[in-house]
């Protein structure tokens, strides 16, 4: 018997959208927070989050098993030198940042044009990293889809 395991897993994360399963509203249950480390916007998903993310939704879902409401929010660090000086690269047309941009990352030529500014680099890869922590099928409240400034400014 073959199994359809893309199937099963787009049907069990489409049931946890509809149900909001892991949406956390007030109530009456002993209450847990569960926060990681946020991720730094700069470039895709890799296997440093993979493990970290994997850790906090195992704990997220054991004190869900638990009868708590859990909260597990997710943040994304937007500040720092290394996306200012990626946008500078870009800026000024560096070679090696763009090549990396286009044939590692797979960056778009339109998308590549716009990361001369900070936060279009942040912005691109938060959907990135987004879309994969999804797709791992990690238990977050994504209402609560927050962006730390260290300077209380967004660098727009």
């Amino acid at each position: 018997m073959e199994l359809d395991w893309l199937g099963i897993e787009k049907k069990w994360r489409q049931k946890w959208i509809d149900t909001k399963q892991f949406e956390s509203d007030p109530n009456d249950k002993e209450k847990k927070f569960i926060t990681v480390a946020y991720p730094y916007p700069n470039s895709p998903q890799h296997i440093g989050h993979g493990r970290t993310y994997t850790l906090a939704d195992v704990h997220a879902r054991y004190y869900r098993m638990k009868g708590y409401n859990v909260l597990f929010p997710m943040g994304f660090h937007y500040t720092g030198t290394p996306i200012l000086g990626m946008a500078k690269r870009v800026e000024a047309g560096d070679k090696e940042i763009i090549d990396g941009l286009k044939n590692i990352y797979h960056v778009s030529d339109k998308d590549i044009k716009t990361f001369s500014e900070p936060v279009k680099i942040a912005d691109y890869f938060h959907e990135e990293i987004k879309t994969g922590l999804i797709e791992m099928g990690y238990s977050i409240d994504w209402r609560r889809d927050i962006k730390s400034l260290s300077s209380g400014k967004l660098i727009r």
